[in-house]
């Protein structure tokens, strides 16, 4: 199939407000498309989507699939600010979040929450499509996608985060926490101890369903996501559960949510002020033979020329209001990048 064929295949279904996905795993060539026609018809490979705060979840079937070894022109993108809606009262609005949370961890066991916001720019004027093949050309060891549901809209990112892989009864999962700008020497006390929490968290959870021996933790170790760096440990055992099972019971994990986990989601709730809506949810592709799900991240939606870029980040006693809102725009960059690059 040729890359004309494989894009306008899509686009005609897109133009008819079909469901369709189309994705690449980190580290591929192999771009892959499911075209679900949009009926009760079911099919044993789907890419199901998840909210972040529902454990309703809906599938896009892959009614027809499509194949396309999609080697992409790397690109450097010129430097270029993008103009963010309103940008001033988001900052003071996240930061007075922030200070909040900070006297709740202070005067409460909670010790860690994440808090998001979202940033939109009014200029999105170009396809869907051509947005996501900017993605493809300047992320490739990021879970990059592009749907569209009638639910939903249209939503495209590049995640940095594997929610879980599992084949058979063995699974695997990361914990990912910390973020620095790429290049940076070290990593500091802040980041460490939002790592050393989410790998706890998720080994807690992950103990009611199998024995702790079987349960083996990598070292932690930097990994590049853009132009961001997060900590990274990778975490394998074996589960007797379904894969949806398995990744309910992580979701969300404590990089999304806080610790301990119930408490910060009723943080979440009752202060965050934000539809997450797909924002770190989750997402990706269940087959007989292997599931993959990675945690929505690095996200965006796209209506009417209006893009929304949802973004967040870990407090913990250590944070400081006006570095979290720097770590904010450094992650909406992600795709700000992708929304103000030359044509």
């Amino acid at each position: 199939m040729t890359s004309k064929s494989f894009f306008e295949d899509i686009e005609h279904h897109f133009h008819n407000k079909l469901p369709f996905v189309v994705f690449r795993h980190p580290n591929h060539s192999n771009l892959i498309a499911f075209l679900d026609i949009g009926t009760s018809e079911k099919s044993n490979e789907k890419f199901i989507v998840s909210p972040f705060d529902s454990s309703m979840y809906f599938s896009i079937h892959s009614h027809k699939i499509l194949y396309l070894n999609y080697n992409s022109e790397i690109v450097t993108p010129k430097p270029k600010e993008i103009d963010w809606l309103d940008l001033e009262n988001k900052h003071k609005e996240h930061t007075d979040l922030i200070r909040k949370a900070l006297s709740s961890i202070q005067e409460s066991p909670l010790k860690k929450v994440v808090l998001a916001t979202s940033l939109q720019y009014n200029c999105a004027v170009n396809s869907p499509l051509s947005y996501f093949k900017r993605i493809l050309a300047q992320y490739t060891n990021t879970f990059n996608y592009l749907l569209f549901h009638p639910d939903c809209g249209v939503w495209m990112g590049a995640t940095p985060e594997r929610l879980i892989t599992m084949s058979g009864n063995r699974l695997q999962t990361m914990a990912l926490a910390g973020t620095r700008p790429y290049g940076s020497s070290e990593w500091g006390n802040k980041e460490k101890e939002e790592q050393e929490f989410v790998v706890r968290e998720i080994g807690n959870t992950l103990k009611q369903y199998t024995a702790s021996e079987l349960i083996k933790y990598s070292d932690a170790e930097t990994i590049c996501a853009g132009h961001l760096e997060h900590l990274r440990t990778t975490i394998t055992t074996e589960l007797s559960i379904s894969p949806i099972d398995a990744a309910q019971a992580l979701h969300p994990t404590p990089a999304v949510g806080g610790v301990p986990k119930q408490m910060a989601l009723d943080y979440i709730g009752r202060h965050e002020q934000l539809d997450r809506s797909l924002y770190s949810g989750f997402l990706g592709v269940v087959s007989p033979d292997q599931t993959s799900l990675f945690v929505n991240l690095r996200c965006m939606s796209i209506q009417d020329h209006m893009a929304t870029v949802y973004v967040g980040g870990g407090i913990t006693q250590k944070s400081d209001p006006q570095g979290e809102w720097q770590e904010v725009l450094q992650k909406a960059n992600t795709m700000g990048r992708i929304l103000a690059s030359e044509q």
